[in-house]
């Protein structure tokens, strides 16, 4: 068994095996991956991809693991060799790790357990939803119109996006997305992202990042504002108008995903989706340095 570390240039290679879903990824700035390969094997054997924090600042860099998938003992031990190896180029001081829960991984945990992870059960960060679950919310229901001070974000010119997020980004503002700054505005579905504008100053965004599979993941909800009404209309604003648009052009079975990763986040998703849960998870972390 040997790994393969994914980039730009190979990722095609590896859409199918991956989905492309979680392959759009390594295109990212803070995004690594690699797969496990065999010799007499065309397909991997298995993957980890994971997204590094604080890299930027070079303090306290932790690493995600976003993805993962092995099937022993054996495969675990060459995917964090090689893991380790490149976590140490990034000086990463903590990992942290996610899988899906059920009888299947129980082994696994235990296998993560070995390797020095803190394993347990738990709820995890992603809350989705169907976009008919959100409209039954009492807030669309009550036929109130869109403000004229949101626009989509499709009508934002180019030089006034990027000076709101310097902004944001300044301000340690990122959403759910650590490379914010380094995204470029397509990667923003621009039909359902708005924009607050009052008297010419851009003073809230909302941005959602459409996979190919067509899920919508909400990455950023920000309101530019001193005064904490003031930006709870904005932030209502914004949302209203986004779920109005995502009722004209999509299927009300559509998934709507909320990370939780973060307070901030989590307070959002509570208040979006108050029925929503997070599937369970098995999830730890180590020390690395």
């Amino acid at each position: 068994m040997y790994t393969e570390e994914l980039n730009d240039f190979n990722i095609d290679e590896y859409k199918d095996y991956l989905t492309e879903d979680v392959a759009e990824n390594i295109e990212r700035a803070f995004y690594r991956g690699i797969v496990l390969k065999d010799n007499d094997e065309d397909t991997p054997l298995g993957y980890m991809i994971w997204e590094l924090k604080n890299i930027e600042s070079g303090k306290n860099v932790e690493s995600l693991i976003r993805y993962f998938e092995a099937f022993d003992e054996g495969e675990v031990e060459v995917l964090l060799a090689k893991y380790k190896d490149m976590i140490s180029e990034d000086n990463v001081k903590t990992s942290t790790i996610m899988i899906p829960a059920s009888n299947e991984t129980l082994e696994m945990m235990n296998i993560l357990i070995g390797q020095g992870f803190d394993m347990m059960l738990k709820e995890g960060d992603d809350v989705s939803v169907r976009l008919s679950e959100i409209l039954a919310m009492p807030i669309f229901q009550k036929g109130r119109s869109r403000s004229d001070n949101v626009h989509e974000l499709r009508d934002m010119l180019l030089r006034d996006y990027r000076k709101v997020i310097a902004k944001l980004d300044s301000l340690g503002q990122r959403g759910v997305c650590e490379d914010l700054a380094q995204l470029s505005m397509d990667y923003f579905d621009k039909d359902i992202s708005c924009y607050y504008e009052d008297k010419g100053t851009v003073k809230g965004i909302l941005l959602y990042h459409r996979t190919p599979s067509g899920k919508l993941q909400l990455k950023m909800m920000r309101a530019l504002s001193n005064s904490q009404k003031e930006t709870s209309v904005i932030l209502m604003h914004l949302l209203f108008y986004s779920v109005m648009s995502m009722k004209e052009l999509f299927d009300e079975n559509i998934s709507v995903i909320v990370d939780r990763h973060n307070h901030a986040a989590f307070l959002l998703a509570e208040k979006l989706f108050p029925r929503g849960f997070g599937r369970p998870v098995y999830a730890g972390s180590r020390k690395e340095q």
